[in-house]
């Protein structure tokens, strides 16, 4: 009963760890991103303009794990 009232302490290497991965993760977004926008010009000659909300998106989404990942890699105890 009373480890569940102790708040639990992460070690600094999987913090670490876990930072690395969501900026890794973020990386490979932004890398997806920027190759969907490499085939935009395609896809508007083919009338199809999704591309580029799906572009805006991963780059949300990339930039969002590289600032947690970030802050997650950096926070002190």
């Amino acid at each position: 009963m009373a480890d569940i009232d102790k708040p639990k302490t992460i070690d600094p290497e999987e913090r670490r760890e876990t930072g690395t991965s969501y900026m890794l993760i973020g990386f490979i977004c932004l890398l997806f991103a920027f190759l969907v926008m490499f085939f935009n010009p395609a896809a508007i000659r083919l009338g199809k303009l999704t591309m580029v909300e799906v572009a805006i998106g991963l780059v949300i989404l990339g930039s969002i794990l590289e600032v947690v990942g970030y802050r997650i890699r950096t926070k002190m105890n």
